[in-house]
């Protein structure tokens, strides 16, 4: 019964990897031909959503670490789509903002990249999507 349960869960786990490399591929394919790596993608696609974030939470809502956020916040300002803003709150707190070229930026690409990623998700009916993104959810907590 339990070698039962652990080939279940190494097959789920097989399925889960190779669903998840799909989309990623996807996504990177997609944001290299505008010359961002998927990290830098992500950050932005955060700070679209949220406006302006903590560092430490972005690094946390992208499970990255601290280091890794840095060194994308740099390159992305570097290429002007980003600035640090200190919080106005807690000196201590640097915040990420979208810069107007950032929001130009990402107004023109993100409406492609969702339409990519619903072509790549449309071998699932809509409620096919919606029960996947539930189950997920139990396993990423």
């Amino acid at each position: 019964m339990a070698e039962t349960k652990a080939k279940v869960a190494l097959d789920l786990w097989d399925k889960l990897s190779k669903a998840y490399d799909n989309l990623r591929k996807s996504q990177a394919k997609y944001t290299s031909s505008h010359k961002l790596t998927a990290p830098q993608f992500n950050v932005l696609e955060v700070l679209v959503a949220s406006g302006a974030v903590p560092l430490k939470r972005i690094s946390e809502e992208l499970m990255v670490t601290g280091a890794n956020i840095t060194c994308v916040v740099d390159n992305l300002e570097k290429e002007g789509l980003v600035k640090r803003v200190p919080s106005k709150e807690d000196r201590r707190v640097i915040m990420a903002e979208l810069t107007a070229k950032g929001k130009d930026k990402m107004s023109k690409i993100y409406p492609t990249y969702a339409k990519n990623m619903r072509d790549v998700t449309s071998v699932l009916t809509d409620a096919e999507q919606k029960q996947l993104t539930q189950t997920l959810e139990k396993l990423a907590q």
